[in-house]
């Protein structure tokens, strides 16, 4: 009988994401038969616990720091590549597959030395372009997470680079639901937390205190609502970005901004929560107003995941995943009267809000699945290095 085949993955998860979340699942469901995962990973990174929860096995690999010009520091750099190059070697891995930026530079390098193929998931349009356009001849496949990403780094300047990418949407595991929420979350237990009535209108924002998710655009639109919709609460959950030196600063001006409103107690900033799911199960709207294009943005599947309409920036892959009047709106990024019409419109109309619930789920159900994610990258693997599907 053959042996799983090694497949060396690297992520540094310097906070806990998407492109984390995504990578646990994917691992999650792998066929063990075929294929044996390990994730070089820091011990003191946020992926540690997770995977060992999971049960996947990992090495743990120190990635480095940035100076502040955004770059490896050279010693950290040249630490990292021996590492992965020894750990490579030690395991005789068959592919490294690199999930973060960081780790795509350290992956290239040592697909280089030892030429193990490599293989790149993009997940955001954070890598510097002159660095991608010198490393992407280095890695056998780039996997893009939508087609705006394939398109902004595989486009007309940078053909070598288009030849070798492939779109693979990433899959959302689905949570055993109920009607429109999970079932193993209690409705109502969150707005009696808050002191939210149970009939209240909940409209709901997830992500990072960071300016290019634009949370104040929410706020914002929360105060131009609330002057005339009392009833309405508006809920923003997400903390502060350690890798981004404004992000505490920028959540300050944030709070401030809620306590000047004069509507603190109907607009409600809740900082990090592990427990996020409580809030998808109570929201009756989601609000994704981005003004920096990222990806593929996992809060806007988790949302349609618990039946929620969308209102989305018509930016990078959020105006892919949200097909406008269908599951959501897309509404210019940036714009507040856009999203604030946006709002007021879904709230008025509780029949249009079931009907584009709805339709987000079965769309997350038919492109969105971790079963077609995982399909798609197996059959990538086994065709990089020849072995059958």
């Amino acid at each position: 009988m053959m042996q799983p085949i090694p497949i060396l993955y690297l992520d540094h998860a310097p906070i806990w994401g998407g492109a984390e979340a995504v990578l646990i699942n994917l691992l999650s469901e792998i066929d063990h038969n075929r294929f044996r995962p390990l994730v070089a990973t820091p011990a003191e990174g946020f992926l540690a616990a997770p995977l060992r929860r999971a049960g996947i096995e990992q090495a743990h690999v120190t990635f480095g720091r940035l100076n502040e010009a955004g770059i490896l520091l050279p010693l950290h750099l040249a630490r990292a590549v021996w590492q992965v190059a020894y750990l490579a070697r030690k395991e005789n891995a068959a592919i490294i597959h690199s999930n973060t930026v960081r780790t795509h530079i350290v992956g290239a390098l040592v697909g280089a030395l030892t030429g193990i193929p490599v293989v790149w998931t993009i997940h955001d349009n954070t890598f510097p372009p002159g660095l991608f356009r010198r490393l992407s001849a280095i890695p056998r496949r780039i996997i893009a997470v939508s087609g705006w990403l394939a398109a902004t780094y595989g486009g007309a300047a940078n053909p070598n680079a288009a030849a070798k990418m492939t779109v693979i949407p990433n899959g959302l595991r689905l949570r055993e639901t109920t009607m429109q929420h999970d079932s193993t979350v209690q409705r109502g237990a969150l707005r009696a937390e808050l002191g939210i009535p149970a009939q209240a209108p909940l409209i709901l924002s997830v992500g990072r205190l960071v300016k290019g998710k634009a949370p104040h655009l929410f706020i914002e639109a929360a105060c131009d609502l609330l002057a005339a919709r009392t009833d309405a609460h508006f809920v923003l959950v997400g903390g502060t970005d350690p890798d981004d030196p404004d992000s505490v600063a920028y959540a300050a001006t944030l709070d401030a901004l809620v306590q000047a409103s004069g509507h603190s107690g109907r607009l409600h900033m809740v900082g990090h929560r592990a427990d996020v799911e409580r809030f998808y199960a109570d929201a009756d709207l989601f609000v994704y107003c981005a003004v920096q294009p990222e990806g593929l943005p996992t809060v806007i599947l988790e949302a349609m995941q618990y039946q929620l309409p969308v209102i989305a920036s018509a930016i990078g892959g959020a105006q892919e995943i949200v097909e406008d009047g269908i599951g959501g709106r897309l509404v210019a990024a940036g714009d507040r009267r856009q999203l604030t019409a946006a709002i007021v419109d879904l709230l008025d109309n509780a029949s249009l809000r079931g009907r584009m619930a709805a339709a987000g789920l079965a769309r997350l159900r038919e492109v969105y699945s971790p079963a077609r994610q995982l399909a798609l990258t197996q059959a990538l693997y086994a065709e990089l290095i020849n072995v059958p599907t």
